[in-house]
């Protein structure tokens, strides 16, 4: 009986979570969008690389 007492809220603020989840609307981001700014980021830095300013 005494379980209830522990598994009762922790089923409850599960619930509550999972449904606020839900109803957000949250989705995943755009991998290829991101891979195309990481891949402009990596050319971009290689210019900066290849400027011939350094030491």
């Amino acid at each position: 009986m005494v379980f209830l007492f522990i598994l009762v809220p922790v089923i409850l603020v599960a619930g509550i979570a999972i449904y606020l989840e839900k109803k957000s609307g949250m989705t995943p981001p755009d991998l290829t969008e991101h891979a195309t700014k990481i891949g402009e980021a990596y050319k971009n830095n290689d210019v900066n690389n290849n400027s011939g300013g350094g030491s």
